[in-house]
């Protein structure tokens, strides 16, 4: 029986586990087994998926799942995605249109079961009380696939990868998976082998505040960023948490050298969220001898960029070059 075991065993022989992100991998193009298998948990529950062949009529509830079917070329085989929370991604524009839009968050269950979907995706959260409950997909004979690179407090890069993989499989789409994955893998080389030597910096990730700051401890985005040696200064304080509320005084006993702005803005050339969070750090007396806020070196990001998904290589090309001060060719 398959499972995500023996995607990562796939993935291992690629080469594509910690520690092995710049080094060369095989192309590979394994044909898909069907059925094909894999487990999700639900409610503390595991519950066997089975493929019968590859979907045709394919749900994404996030906008991270369908940027991932849309990079591997399933618009034809999408009966709807949902829960746009921001521009899509500008490659993807063309092929985002051929898809129909269910709904501008998480669809009605009538409204997703009107699509007559064969297979469903999307954050853990887009199945459960406040979306579309994974029990009532279950009982349509759909499956659900959930990517372990949202769930998991240890998720890498490589962790992302194996999703890509296994998404390649379920759509017997293998050779265009892989395929990204070996992309991706040879532009973060390039990136790594300029800046290796160089030290590494300090950074702060911001989202928000309600008095005191919403930000990033543990997690992917924490490992995004240490592979361009730019250190999350709240991680490693035995916080077992991946976002949450921090204190100031935390922030200014880390100094960052850099502040990660998220902007929310629903629009790539609209910065007025940026703006405004910029401002209202630049406003705040206690923070006044933070490096960052001293030299003013606030990055400005998109959550879909720190978060799993297909923009990640090329946003830290962009930060690299912004906070070791490198060109990028």
């Amino acid at each position: 029986m398959q499972n995500k075991l023996i995607v990562l065993v796939l993935v291992l022989c690629l080469g594509l586990m910690a520690g092995c992100t710049t080094k060369e991998v095989e192309q590979v193009t394994p044909e898909t087994e069907m059925p094909y298998t894999y487990t999700e948990n639900f409610n503390n529950q595991d519950h066997e998926m089975t493929i019968s062949s590859a979907p045709k009529k394919a749900v994404s509830m996030s906008q991270f799942t369908t940027e991932i079917l849309l990079t591997l070329g399933l618009e034809d085989q999408m009966a709807g995605t949902a829960f746009l929370e921001e521009e899509i991604y500008s490659p993807l524009a063309d092929a985002y249109k051929k898809v129909p839009v269910l709904s501008e968050k998480w669809p009605a269950y009538e409204v997703l079961m009107g699509a007559e979907p064969d297979f469903v995706t999307g954050w853990a959260v887009a199945f459960s009380k406040r979306g579309v409950e994974s029990s009532t997909i279950l009982q349509n004979n759909i499956p659900i696939y959930v990517p372990n690179s949202t769930k998991s407090m240890d998720a890498t890069l490589d962790t992302l990868f194996v999703d890509m993989i296994e998404m390649g499989k379920i759509f017997d789409a293998s050779d265009r998976a892989q395929a990204y994955v070996k992309d991706q893998q040879e532009l973060l080389k390039n990136v790594q082998k300029k800046i290796q030597d160089l030290p590494e910096k300090r950074v702060f990730i911001f989202d928000s505040e309600d008095e005191e700051p919403f930000t990033v401890y543990e997690g992917f985005t924490t490992n995004l960023l240490s592979m361009i040696n730019a250190k999350n200064i709240l991680s490693g304080k035995g916080v077992e948490r991946t976002w949450g509320k921090a204190s100031w005084e935390e922030i200014i006993q880390e100094d960052p050298e850099y502040i990660i702005v998220v902007d929310y803005g629903t629009s790539i050339r609209n910065t007025q969220d940026f703006d405004g969070k910029v401002a209202s750090l630049k406003a705040n007396p206690i923070l006044k001898d933070v490096t960052a806020v001293k030299e003013n070196q606030f990055i400005r990001v998109k959550l879909s960029e720190i978060v799993p998904g297909v923009r990640n290589v090329e946003a830290l090309e962009r930060l690299a070059e912004t906070i070791h001060g490198v060109t990028l060719e």
